[in-house]
């Protein structure tokens, strides 16, 4: 059973409303079915609607989100097809007893007589307990993006490092071959007389050395283990360039979407080099850069259009080994 329409909403069957506070004044619908299409919108129906309140249509044809505000509510469709069950309704509370109408005053004679005041209007009732209040939707914040940082002043180039070549797989170390059993160590000989040491700073005289004892009997050597494969040898990593040339360049108004860099350390550029271009600033026209090229004494840019008179590029040539 519906909890009862509103004389403002009569199209609306009100299923759920919100449990009022100690200080409000009225109960916003949460859950609603009509059969009139669209619900109820703008300034006129506020302070009846809650946020993400939904509103189904017995026919079948949507579901109404509410997605404006309490004071001005409007509505998105968002579902069709047939009307689901209608949960149980909520136990509806008794209404409360109105209040005496206060006496009217007497009518003079001629104009329009004093009017009295008005009674004194009864308590409200008692509310039933309202179901629970519907989920509300997820909200999204949008972050906006962090403008352009200009570039720095002009700081001096860190030399380009070459890029390390891979290393080489370790090859496979063979098993370690067999060691013999050591041989018989032969008896030592008694050590010789050391000599005196003579007086004052110089060294005394060194006796002779005494016999050397016989050497030992020397065992047999053992078998020598089988030498284990040797692995491969790593590739060799590649050797950065020998040589390099970096500029920071401010484009010229040409008119067209490549720039060709022919003077200064760019006359000696061969065909041969790699250069690597990074834009810095766009510029007024907002370009990108889509390729470089060199050339015999040049080195062509290609924007995404005319880069004017104030775009920026940092130009990096490198001249490989010999």
């Amino acid at each position: 059973m519906a909890l009862g329409q509103n004389p403002l909403i009569p199209l609306i069957d009100i299923q759920q409303q919100e449990q009022p506070s100690n200080t409000s004044s009225y109960q916003l619908i949460t859950f609603g079915t009509t059969t009139g299409g669209s619900p109820y919108a703008g300034a006129t129906y506020a302070n009846i609607f809650a946020l993400e309140c939904l509103i189904q249509d017995k026919s079948g044809a949507a579901v109404y989100q509410m997605t404006g505000t309490v004071a001005s509510p409007s509505w998105t469709a968002i579902g069709t097809g047939a009307a689901g069950a209608t949960g149980p309704t909520g136990y509806t509370g008794y209404t409360g007893y109105t209040g005496e109408t206060g006496y009217t005053g007497y009518t003079g004679a001629g104009t329009t007589g004093y009017t009295g005041p008005t009674g004194y209007t009864g308590p409200n009732g008692a509310t039933s307990a309202t179901g629970a209040t519907g989920y509300t939707g997820a909200s999204s914040t949008v972050t906006g993006y962090t403008g352009y940082t200009g570039p720095d002043g002009p700081t001096g180039y860190t030399g380009y490092t070459g890029p390390i070549g891979p290393i080489g797989t370790t090859g496979y170390t063979g098993p370690t071959g067999y060691t013999g059993p050591n041989g018989a160590a032969g008896a030592t000989g008694p050590t010789g007389y050391t000599g005196y040491t003579g007086a004052g700073n110089f060294t005394g005289y060194t006796g002779p050395d005494g016999p050397t004892g016989p050497t030992g009997y020397t065992g047999p050597d053992g078998p020598t283990g089988y030498t284990g494969y040797t692995g491969y040898t790593g590739f060799t990593g590649y050797t950065g360039p020998t040589n390099m040339v970096v500029n920071e360049l401010v484009t010229t108004a040409g008119g067209a979407a490549t720039e060709n860099l022919s003077a200064g350390n760019f006359a000696s550029v061969a065909n041969t080099d790699t250069v690597f271009v990074q834009l810095m600033n766009d510029g007024s026209n907002n370009v990108s850069v889509v390729s470089s090229l060199t050339n015999n004494g040049s080195v062509d840019v290609v924007f995404s259009g005319d880069p004017s008179n104030d775009a920026v590029v940092s130009v990096l040539v490198l001249n490989p080994l010999a």
